[in-house]
């Protein structure tokens, strides 16, 4: 089994032209209604509200929220870390989100936003690699997780379990926060011990 690949951004430099290949990716692999995935038997439903010119999803995917405390990068020891200047500490690069909020574009975030698709094909094949577990939020809203873990790479797709036949994608991002990672193991290890109790 082939670890996950990021897109391939070879020769291109500016973050704008970057952010339009990823886009145009994740517009083939998860908003083109003819190609898109489902999660099991359900139909993944994909919200399409537009934030300069491209899906307002995406661009969650492919930045990271301006209240992030980092002590290091997360794309330290990756090319991203070469062509973004420093913009998650910086800020010279944003995006304003519908919500009026503002997150500073990553180009470590944005070439991996074919795993969202990737994953979830992945889970669906019964991989390994894949964890999966529901929890509900403090809004009463029961999120399903799926989780790929393989050596260094660690990434999660988030979605909204709105029926028996449909969910609603939320986000997805590659895990690199320490406490992030534990508490997503925790919520995992949790779902499980509650399965066994059924």
């Amino acid at each position: 089994m082939e670890k996950l690949k990021t897109i391939d951004i070879a020769g291109l430099e500016d973050i704008s032209a970057i952010m339009d290949k990823c886009h145009i990716v994740f517009k083939e692999t998860m908003a083109n209604k003819d190609n898109r995935a489902k999660l099991g038997e359900r139909e993944i439903a994909v919200p399409l509200n537009w934030i300069e010119c491209k899906a307002e999803l995406f661009w969650h995917a492919a930045s990271i929220e301006e209240k992030a405390k980092l002590d290091i990068q997360p794309c330290t020891n990756d090319i991203a870390s070469a062509l973004c200047a420093n913009n998650c500490i910086d800020a010279f690069d944003s995006v304003i989100m519908n919500n009026g909020t503002e997150r500073e574009k990553c180009i470590y975030r944005a070439v991996r936003v074919s795993w969202i698709r990737e994953i979830i094909d992945l889970y669906n094949q019964g991989d390994s690699r894949i964890k999966y577990w529901e929890k509900s939020n403090s809004n009463k809203k029961n999120r399903i997780y799926l989780r790929y873990q393989e050596a260094e790479l660690d990434y999660i797709v988030i979605l909204e379990d709105k029926s028996d036949k449909r969910v609603l994608l939320i986000t997805g991002y590659p895990v690199f926060f320490i406490s992030a990672k534990k508490d997503y193991e925790s919520d995992y290890q949790n779902y499980i011990k509650n399965l066994e109790k059924k």
